[in-house]
């Protein structure tokens, strides 16, 4: 159950997280490693550890632990311990004997950490978090401050298939409203087509509320540009970018409402985001209207170099090939006039 497999990861984490923080406490910032209890609390924690895999994966040579311990390589074989249990959690599948291994495992590394907590408590004045969890039990034994996180195997499946059932009511609903939003949509461009555009406008309105996309946006900005609302046109063009910065369209639309307006160099700029942003089909467009532009502003060989970029994108264009080989033509003459 890939919801299940989420939580323990995430619970995974937060165990060894934990007691990362708090062997730092006592290795790096106290020293307590250094005092013979220190020291024998360490190899508790290392012992308890490796002879859980030992038990539990005896039928494999991982090579991972050795009876006799080392200082020295308690830190990378913990690592090693942790990089293990990671690993066979991502896989992609999983028994119920390897769900059943990481929730002992975690619960050994809360046993450890607790243990831990506890003991610099007693021995330092370091203050380190307890960590949260809404999968695992709290147990405080007697005289003791922090408490034993347990791992409940049956708390974590009942989380589990809530979150699941959850998530496929989320997952119906929404795509309950976005079948809505395509409908709208689809409505919208068949009035747009057949030049109903207030109809148009209202259709994609209704789009909006299922879904505020910088898509709809756009449409709608469109739609009032074809009403001869440019303001209106620009700020919903405007809307749509900062819904989403990386939707080329909304640049593209707001760059050509600046050029309808007859602010041609204002324009390009427009057009030059349009062409960098990563979220566009048509990527010719904004490649055609710099070229316009460039006509607009006499500028015919940049033209030409745009026009011939957007023919590159849209090697089908009929109307493009012959702006390219009619500019081409016009430049050439210039260039060469003829002999009188």
């Amino acid at each position: 159950m890939e919801t299940l497999d989420t939580l323990l990861l995430a619970e995974f984490y937060t165990a060894s997280g934990y007691l990362d923080r708090l062997l730092f406490g006592f290795i790096e910032i106290e020293k307590l490693y250094q005092t013979p209890k220190g020291k024998i609390q360490i190899q508790n924690i290392y012992f308890k550890i490796s002879n859980f895999f030992k038990i539990q994966i005896k039928d494999l040579d991982l090579n991972m632990y050795e009876d006799k311990f080392e200082f020295s390589e308690f830190k990378n074989q913990l690592k090693q311990f942790n990089l293990f249990i990671e690993a066979i959690q991502k896989l992609p599948l999983k028994s119920m004997k390897t769900q059943k291994l990481t929730i002992e495992y975690i619960n050994i590394i809360y046993k450890c950490s607790f243990d831990l907590h506890n003991y610099l408590d007693m021995n330092s004045g370091l203050d380190i978090q307890v960590p949260r969890s809404s999968l695992a039990n709290e147990e405080l034994k007697t005289d003791q401050l922090y408490p034993l996180f347990i791992l409940n195997e049956e708390k974590l499946r009942d989380v589990a298939n809530a979150q699941s059932v959850m998530k496929s009511t989320v997952s119906f609903l929404e795509q309950k409203r976005e079948e809505k939003y395509d409908s709208f949509v689809q409505k919208g461009q068949v009035c747009l087509s057949n030049k109903n555009f207030a109809e148009a406008k209202n259709n994609f309105f209704k789009a909006r509320n299922f879904k505020d996309s910088a898509e709809i946006l756009t449409l709608i900005a469109w739609a009032y540009s074809l009403l001869n609302d440019l303001e209106q046109a620009k700020a919903y063009s405007m809307m749509a970018i900062e819904k989403d910065t990386q939707y080329g369209p909304a640049y593209n639309d707001y760059g050509n409402y600046l050029l309808n307006e007859g602010k041609v160099s204002e324009s390009l700029r427009w057009f030059e985001l349009a062409k960098r942003a990563q979220n566009y089909q048509n990527r010719e467009y904004p490649y055609i209207n710099a070229g316009r532009a460039y006509v607009l502003l006499k500028q015919y060989e940049a033209a030409l170099k745009e026009f011939s970029l957007a023919l590159t994108l849209a090697p089908n264009h009929l109307e493009l090939h012959e702006t390219v080989a009619k500019l081409k033509n016009n430049l050439d003459r210039d260039q060469h006039p003829p002999r009188v």
